[in-house]
């Protein structure tokens, strides 16, 4: 039983901001219970694939800088409306319910002999911090840096590029727009897991990575997400 489950036992119910009726967290069994996630995964980008490969052909063919990904859900359906909720709305109660499933994700992660000098979240720049407010993705973090010992580094990287927004574009205008986004300050980690809310193509979190690991001395980086997406130009 995860983290998660243990505690909802003791809140009182509150309503599910999906259909309103009663919840723990702020999201009900029902809604819970029709929320994606394929067991077939692409061992590198997470991708769902089917039959009993490790590796989708994308990856085969072009490996991202990053090693593994790991994801808790598909977004799409009543899960794509709940992040929405959260990133756009700010809903506190929906940011504590994902951050305590993100926890009970990196146990499991960690606990199979898999060990990170420091957690570093997907950052902002200073323009879509203004717009928003906060980094959603360092709520995302919160119970895990509470409940563990791991760093969670949100300084060493800055985004310079206020890029626009990738939905729209394909994945090589994703490539060229996310390029040169990234700065880093030398640090002195070996192993790190990059963390963002969504992944869709991976531009960003490979071209994260790629920055990580051309200018400092990390050798393993690995992603974590909290949903992946099915990129329509696939």
């Amino acid at each position: 039983m995860g983290l998660y489950s243990r505690l909802s036992a003791l809140i009182p119910d509150q309503s599910c901001v999906l259909c309103a009726e009663n919840a723990k967290f702020c999201v009900c069994d029902e809604c819970e219970s029709s929320f994606s996630n394929h067991q077939s995964r692409c061992k590198s980008c997470a991708h769902p694939i089917v039959g009993k490969l490790d590796f989708c052909g994308q990856c085969l063919a072009h490996a991202p800088a990053f090693n593994r990904a790991y994801t808790l859900y598909d977004y799409q359906g009543a899960i794509a409306d709940l992040i929405k909720i959260f990133k756009f709305d700010h809903r506190l109660c929906v940011g504590d319910y994902f951050s305590h499933q993100l926890f009970d994700l990196y146990q499991s992660i960690v606990s199979k002999d898999t060990q990170y000098d420091a957690i570093i979240p997907m950052p902002l720049s200073n323009s879509r911090m203004t717009e928003r407010g906060y980094n959603q993705v360092l709520e995302l973090l919160s119970v895990i840096s509470k409940k563990t010992n791991t760093i969670i580094d949100s300084h060493s990287v800055d985004r310079i590029k206020a890029t626009q927004p990738l939905s729209a574009l394909n994945p090589e205008q994703r490539k060229q727009e996310i390029k040169g986004a990234f700065s880093v300050n030398p640090i002195s980690y070996d192993r790190v897991l990059l963390v963002d809310d969504v992944m869709t193509t991976g531009s960003s979190l490979n071209e994260l990575a790629i920055t990580i690991l051309k200018n400092t001395s990390v050798k393993h980086c690995d992603v974590m997400t909290l949903a992946r997406a099915e990129s329509k130009f696939n």
